[in-house]
């Protein structure tokens, strides 16, 4: 009788402790911020809206990368020349170019801002970057090379050449489909040049990544969905001069 009510003692100890270390490895769901842009997250949880006093790297840096500096044969996963990858976020911090919050002392910037023909990028005949794309790239260094997402929202009731397009076109495309030597000889720095290529239905087939088309951006990820979309219904609108 003794052994039975001993057996019944331990054996509800233990239940008691695995009941009791159990309750604290309940495992905790992972959340993933998405903002429809590439594969980050499962669209699950929405994203702050963005904060213009903030850059976000997917949003404004990594199209002036990819446009400018991932090309074939230049800093991309493929090429990365001189051990540099210009491709993603995670490349650029591993490549060494970026001192956070010190964007004089970032070789980035230094590449970008040399009056050292042989050492600028990106090199003649390539055009060099913007004024404009220049200070977001140091802002951003300067605000800590942070890898921050927002939800940037997706205009497309009323999408124009002048305000979504032309800007689209300089962000993503101009860096290797302009100036004077321009990648496979397609320049869209102008609306005639996009309308071109708008109306033979390359433009909207690349940027899809459609099978019978060239994916672009080359040696990059797609463009984020909205933008895609944008051009979609440009496009479909006819490509007008708006």
């Amino acid at each position: 009788m003794k052994n039975n009510i001993l057996l019944f003692v331990l054996v509800s100890v233990l239940v008691t402790e695995l009941f009791s270390s159990c309750k604290h490895d309940i495992p905790q769901p992972l959340i993933i911020l998405n903002n429809g842009n590439n594969g980050i997250g499962n669209g699950n949880v929405s994203l702050p809206p963005c904060n213009s006093d903030s850059i976000y790297f997917d949003e404004q840096i990594a199209p002036i990368l990819v446009s400018n500096c991932t090309t074939q044969g230049c800093h991309n996963s493929i090429s990365h020349i001189e051990g540099i990858d210009l491709s993603s976020y995670a490349a650029v911090m591993a490549s060494d170019v970026v001192n956070p919050f010190h964007a004089s002392s970032s070789n980035l910037v230094k590449s970008i801002v040399t009056n050292n023909p042989g050492d600028v990028m990106p090199p003649s005949p390539s055009a060099h970057l913007l004024i404009a794309q220049v200070d977001l790239i140091k802002n951003w260094i300067n605000q800590g090379a942070l890898n921050l997402h927002c939800d940037a929202g997706c205009d497309t009731t009323y999408v124009t050449y002048s305000g979504i397009i032309a800007p689209l076109m300089t962000n993503y495309c101009n860096g290797c489909h302009g100036g004077v030597s321009p990648s496979g000889g397609i320049n869209l720095m102008s609306y005639a040049d996009v309308a071109v290529f708008a109306a033979n239905g390359s433009l909207y087939g690349c940027v899809s990544h459609d099978p019978f088309w060239s994916p672009m951006p080359k040696n990059s990820t797609m463009m984020p969905q909205c933008k895609i979309d944008q051009i979609r219904i440009w496009v479909n609108a006819g490509a007008p001069q708006n």
